[in-house]
């Protein structure tokens, strides 16, 4: 990652009250906790439909970023306004839901795919694929019939939820790494560590 320029942590979600605690609402629900921890406000960018907020550590500027169109379009406003507040693009941070892993379980990921995530796919046509990619666990379809977009919009269940919220300190910690030390070596620690967490 660039030590000159600002880099921005993009959470991506759905706006709206009917959203929140959804599975595919893991981008807004961790820079909320992350701007929670660090006594952050959020303010609104008509400009960019997007809400903003900076974050000042050891001496680096971030930007939070949460779009406010809908997932389909969380990267439509996103490269002017990387372009406004100063960020690069491929130093940029993307937090997103994945399915393909059990609730809260992270990996952390770079030059990859969209791999059928809408939103990662919109950010992808906005940006380009070489961000760093933040992938939170939401849990795999238990029942077939079961359509994707109703499974990723789903509210997580009371035990998910509950073990989300254990989970917080864990990935607020893993991606306050990312932004310490950079991405080879969140890499190494995070993606290692999947079968102990609590190492991190």
């Amino acid at each position: 990652m660039s030590s000159v320029e600002k880099i921005a942590v993009i959470g991506l979600g759905n706006p709206g009250a009917e959203y929140q605690n959804s599975r595919h609402n893991m981008g807004y629900w961790l820079v909320d906790a992350l701007a929670e921890q660090e006594s952050l406000k959020f303010k609104e960018n008509k400009q960019f439909h997007a809400q903003v907020s900076h974050l000042q550590r050891n001496g680096k500027s971030f930007l939070l970023v949460k779009s406010t169109s809908y997932m389909n379009e969380n990267g439509k406003y996103l490269s002017p306004l990387l372009s406004y507040f100063d960020c690069t693009p491929g130093d940029s941070v993307v937090v997103h839901d994945e399915i393909a892993f059990p609730v809260a379980h992270l990996k952390i990921s770079k030059d990859k795919g969209a791999a059928g995530h809408n939103g990662v796919k919109s950010v992808i046509s906005s940006i380009g694929s070489s961000f760093v990619r933040f992938r939170i666990g939401i849990g795999m379809k238990t029942h077939p019939e079961v359509k994707l977009a109703d499974f990723v919009l789903s509210k997580l269940s009371k035990q998910e939820w509950a073990f989300l919220q254990t989970s917080k300190d864990r990935l607020c910690k893993s991606l306050l790494h990312l932004l310490d030390h950079g991405v080879d070596a969140a890499m190494n620690l995070v993606n290692q560590s999947t079968r102990n967490p609590e190492s991190i």
